[in-house]
């Protein structure tokens, strides 16, 4: 039915209605013509036998069967008439005629009343039954009476008319109707097909235009239309669909136009930093291998710069993320301002820059290259009624026939930057491409570096006493952990620029998980010895992504065979703001097994307080800001006395950072702080020597 035309489908609606009418009326008349035959054959059996038993009443009782030989002679005269039977009283034969195909049973069963007696597919049989005349002399009694109705019957006729002629009659009737039947549908499909024919032209011809026209526009021809020669229904098809037609047109434009824009803006996007509208690390590396190949080819001297922003973090952990986003933004208009047009200025990621300086002397880049660190030390940052200082770690590489590939001149800035942040920041290092190998080989140095540090013992583990201020707090053997980086013949190098050596080149866990093990060697050794001792260890933000750190803090301690109830793990403010949910499950963890859990860099602003509630730390390491400077700032008082308050409330314990001076200790203790760490207390040593210390006092 799917694949038939218009067409065909209104031949078929006009045709079928009539031609099932006409096959019902036809069935319905052949079959009660069937019907009546049927019935007049029977009629006329029934009324031969009543007649000849009437007729035959007389002759039988006389007992004259030549009369009745006439009588079956004269009967058979009639061609629908196959035989005639007489039968007497007993049943016997008094006369016959035709070829009867009656059995003797059915010949010795005297009907009672006229009926058909047998038949089959050729013949019918009927019978009538033959009354005795009555005798006048005798008067009926009640006995005599029953007797007389068993004795009424005289004998029976059997009549047997043939089926040809009626069967015959059938056929023709049939065949007639099957004729008029199919008179019937051909005159019905002619009329159909006029119908059709009369109906494409207003139907089908303007739905073959909508179709052909909507194949094209789907081909991709929007300019196609539709010629407006109908009217009523299919007129208004046609004109919406011209309308339509123009409004894909139209659509398909603007799209063009929006994919365009859109492609603009995608390749924009592609060669720049979001945040900053700045080159990115892409588009960078690109116009460096430019710079590069200009070069080698005019023989032209340029420079490459390396800058990442000493004391950053410090801006994310006391004011969030949107403080530093804008402080980078602010950077790169000040870099953008001391750079000309032939510059290429590009961020890279978190708070590191690169510059390409084009047709620069390697004089006038250290210049220019010093010049940005002093713009970068005066320039104050004010968020929220804050004030930041900050500074820059710039590394330089000349840009000249001398490198061979973006490689070497990447990696040797990368690692003169890296060594001007080890020395302390806010300087420029130079360091030439030929000087260091590709990016892959700094980052297996500085992986066989700390390898080989902790293999050594370069990574030296430091302690940093605390003392109770409050009274009732507990004032035993309790200290902070830190680390640093003592390789000989180097510099050493912090735990927080160690941590960010080790952050770029994931390998930030190696370093948590030396220090989890220096404290609970030193615990164990506490409890074989009945010493107290509580230490508290910072870790990084990497270890709330790694899923084995916690397993391998509990194989630590099981394999020691204590409890976690001296260790207390630390991680900085800034991680509860990006990983509050992972901090939240690792401390869940990390309590079942004794540990407790603290912040520290604590209280950079009024959100601060929020994560007290999410995380109930166990104690809070308050930011370096807040107490270096007590007494000249109202501001950092009252903050100190809103953060005790909720300490005390929720049982959290306060430890003041790098306190250097008695004074400073005094307000802390008016104000309710519960430790104190700094030179004011005792200065820090190697943890060794502090633990021989401990020991020897004890002992």
């Amino acid at each position: 039915m799917r694949r038939l035309t218009i067409r065909q489908r209104l031949v078929l609606l006009a045709l079928l209605p009539g031609t099932l009418i006409a096959v019902i009326l036809t069935i319905y008349l052949t079959l009660s013509g069937i019907g009546t035959l049927d019935s007049q054959l029977h009629t006329k059996g029934l009324t031969i036998a009543r007649q000849l038993a009437s007729i035959s009443e007389y002759a039988v009782a006389a007992d004259q069967i030549k009369d009745l030989d006439t009588l079956t002679q004269a009967t058979l005269r009639d061609s629908d008439l196959k035989s005639v039977v007489f039968v007497g009283q007993k049943a016997q034969i008094l006369a016959t005629s035709g070829r009867v195909s009656l059995s003797s049973e059915h010949l010795r069963m005297l009907p009672g009343a006229p009926g058909v007696v047998a038949e089959s597919e050729d013949w019918v049989a009927f019978g009538a039954p033959i009354r005795r005349l009555p005798r006048e002399a005798e008067t009926p009694s009640p006995a005599s009476k029953a007797v007389a109705a068993e004795e009424a019957i005289g004998g029976a006729v059997f009549v047997e008319i043939a089926r040809s002629q009626f069967t015959a009659r059938q056929q023709q009737l049939l065949t007639r109707g099957v004729l008029i039947l199919a008179l019937g549908v051909i005159i019905l499909a002619a009329l159909a097909i006029a119908l059709a024919i009369a109906v494409a032209d207003h139907i089908v011809r303007p739905i073959n235009n909508l179709a052909t026209a909507a194949e094209a526009l789907a081909a991709g021809r929007l300019e196609t239309r539709v010629e407006l020669v109908s009217g009523s229904e299919f007129g208004r098809l046609e004109h919406n669909f011209n309308k339509m037609a123009e409004y894909f047109k139209e659509t398909q434009l603007t799209l063009l136009k929006r994919v365009e824009e859109a492609t603009a803006q995608l390749s924009w996007q592609a060669r720049h930093d979001a945040l900053t509208g700045l080159l990115n690390r892409d588009e960078f590396e690109h116009r460096l291998e430019n710079a590069l190949a200009t070069a080698q080819v005019e023989d032209n001297e340029g420079a490459l710069l390396f800058i990442r922003l000493d004391r950053f973090g410090l801006v994310n952990n006391a004011c969030g993320h949107l403080a530093g986003d804008e402080l980078l933004r602010q950077i790169a208009l000040l870099f953008q301002g001391r750079l000309r047009e032939e510059d290429a200025l590009a961020r890279f990621y978190g708070d590191e820059f690169g510059i390409i300086l084009n047709y620069c002397k390697s004089a006038h880049a250290r210049q220019l290259a010093t010049d940005l660190c002093g713009l970068v030390g005066a320039f104050r940052f004010i968020w929220q009624g804050k004030v930041f200082t900050i500074s820059a770690s710039i590394g330089l590489t000349p840009v000249n026939h001398q490198a061979r590939h973006i490689n070497g001149l990447i990696a040797a800035c990368d690692a003169a930057c890296q060594r001007a942040k080890e020395s302390g920041g806010n300087q420029v290092c130079e360091q030439p491409a030929l000087a260091t190998p590709d990016r892959r080989h700094e980052y297996n140095g500085w992986i066989n570096r700390i390898a080989d540090a902790l293999v050594a013992g370069h990574v030296q583990i430091e302690a940093m006493p605390l003392r109770a201020l409050q009274p009732g707090l507990p004032d035993d053997q309790r200290v902070e952990l830190s680390a640093s980086l003592q390789a000989p013949g180097q510099p050493p190098v912090a735990l927080p620029a160690l941590l960010e050596a080790a952050e770029r080149h994931h390998l930030t866990p190696i370093i948590d998980m030396h220090l989890v093990e220096a404290a609970i060697n030193a615990l164990t050794v506490a409890r074989q010895h009945d010493q107290p001792l509580f230490c508290l260890t910072p870790l990084s933000g990497s270890a709330l992504s790694d899923h084995m750190a916690i397993d391998s803090i509990k194989r630590r301690l099981q394999a020691r065979g204590i409890d976690g109830s001296g260790l207390a793990l630390m991680f900085p403010e800034e991680v509860a703001v990006r990983l509050a949910s992972p901090l939240f499950q690792f401390a869940q963890e990390v309590r079942r097994l004794g540990c407790q859990i603290g912040l520290c860099d604590f209280g950079g602003g009024l959100s601060s307080f929020m994560h007290l509630r999410n995380i109930n730390p166990d104690f809070i390491k308050l930011s370096r800001r807040l107490t270096h400077n007590l007494s000249g700032s109202r501001a950092s008082t009252a903050l100190l006395r809103a953060i005790q308050e909720i300490a005390n409330d929720q049982g959290m314990i306060s430890i003041a950072y790098s306190m250097d001076a008695d004074q400073g200790i005094k307000q802390l203790k008016q104000l309710g702080i519960g430790y104190a760490v700094g030179n004011a207390v005792a200065p820090c040593e190697p943890f060794a020597v502090w633990l021989q210390d401990m020991a020897s006092r004890r002992g």
